[in-house]
Parts: C-alpha cells; structure tokens; sequence
C-alpha cells in the first residue's frame, strides 16, 4: 500500500480518516501490517482503528489475516458516483428550462441518511429579481415544491418519519398543514407527477417534478422557483408539463447511465 500524505495525523479521528482514505485507495486486500506501515502509525492503533471500520461496514476480514475495503464503503462511493452523473445529466436540461422560461431552475437530491433535499445545482434566472438558491442548501420536505416532490414517493415508513418530526417551516416559521391536508396534497402529487407551490406572502412559488433511480426509488427532483408575483405571468399547465417532462427525462438519463 502507498501512503497517502507525509503528516501522520495525531487526533483520533484524523487517524481513522488517514486510515480510510488508504482503503481507498489502497489494494483489494491488505494484511494490519502493511497498513499500518502506509499509515506511519503504530500497528496496536491501527488495530484498534481498523475494527471501528470493520463494525461499520466500511472495512471487511478477508482471507486468513487480510482486510479489504467493506460493502458499506462500496454503497458509499457509488452513491457518490451516482451524484455527480446525476448532476452531469440535469446540467442541460436546467439550462434549457432556463432558457425557455427565464427562471431558475433547480436540481435537488435526497438524503435518505438525513431526510432532507440538498440543492445539487442551479442555472440562475437571468431576472435581477431573484432568489438566492445555493448548492448545498437544505430542503425540507413538507414545504415547497422541491420538497414535497421528493416526500410525495418516499417509503412510507420514511415519509412518516419526515412528517413526524416536521414542525415549523424554516421561511415562515409557521405550523406545517394538517395531516389531512397534507396527505391529500401528496396524493394529488403522486396523480398528476407534479408538485406545486404558490405564497404571495412570501413572493415565492415553484414547480417540481420526482427524479427517479434505475430501480424506481426517489433520488431527487428536478424544479423551477420563481417569485410568485411572476408565477401568475406562467401559464401553468405548460410551465408543469414542461418540469415533468424534464424530470422524466433526467430519470431516464440517469438510468441509462447506470445500466
């Protein structure tokens, strides 16, 4: 195995980071001793470091004495992968709603670890009257159009883990809908393949269509935000036939690009 770096890490969990990262980049099988000889760490500390990584999956035994990089580790990196195809994929199809509508236009992932959509990238509008949407932003799900389209097809015991410890909105600052009203949103979303939302109090509005992985599960979504002063100029049949035309799109291309 190479090393990585020539610092050895002190703290603990610069170690076990140092550690993970000679697993990945490191052999498929390797014995403590050579790792510990690329880590430049004694091999009783890398023996305790390594069987952190072999209870989280990340690291596996091997034949006889020998590690190898773990399944987890492999799920980890292909989400990864999966992400940034993800993002190659949309890249066009933002920029040709942006193009055809003149607003932003929005890809969104989901993070089924933190039950959130993270913002995965964006085409600004080109309208000095704009939201500022950043990468790497949060979405939760009960609100907006980027979140419910995501919240609309997830498990359901994962969407009742989400509605259950929603709360306040994070714009307004208000109780989210009821139950009731909520479902039947949800339900209205899954029917017409669409999400929708309209705030004139808060001037913002937005349509979001479900991005889909190779085996059906929600990855993400696929939208365009807008404030909602603007909202009424759309004719909106076509501006949500044409988010839904692209999130299927991106579903397909995504699924291709996996296969």
């Amino acid at each position: 195995m190479s090393s990585i770096g020539s610092r050895v890490p002190r703290g603990a969990a610069d170690r076990l980071a140092h550690l993970l990262k000679l697993v990945a980049a490191g052999p498929p099988q390797f014995t403590l001793g050579e790792l510990a000889a690329s880590a430049g760490l004694p091999a009783s500390s890398v023996h305790r470091l390594l069987q952190a990584l072999v209870r989280s999956g990340l690291v596996e035994r091997g034949y006889g004495q020998s590690y190898r990089p773990g399944r987890e580790l492999h799920r980890l990196a292909s989400q990864l992968v999966a992400g940034f195809d993800l993002v190659r994929c949309a890249r066009p199809l933002l920029e040709e709603l942006v193009a055809h509508w003149h607003e932003t236009a929005v890809l969104c992932t989901y993070s089924p670890a933190m039950r959130v959509g993270i913002i995965a990238d964006v085409v600004m509008t080109p309208h000095p009257l704009r939201f500022a949407v950043e990468r790497g932003g949060e979405i939760q799900l009960p609100w907006g159009s980027l979140g419910r389209a995501i919240l609309a097809f997830l498990p359901q015991g994962d969407s009742e883990a989400v509605i259950r410890e929603a709360t306040v909105g994070p714009l307004s600052g208000r109780p989210r809908s009821s139950r009731k009203d909520l479902e039947a949103e949800l339900h209205r979303i899954r029917e017409s393949g669409y999400a929708r939302y309209f705030d004139p109090r808060y001037d913002i509005a937005g349509i979001a269509g479900p991005v889909f992985g190779t085996f059906g599960e929600i990855v993400g979504c696929l939208g365009v935000t807008m404030p909602s002063k603007r909202y009424q100029l759309h004719l909106e049949d076509d501006l949500a036939a044409a988010v839904r035309r692209s999130a299927a799109a991106l579903s397909e291309r995504a699924a291709i690009s996996h296969s």
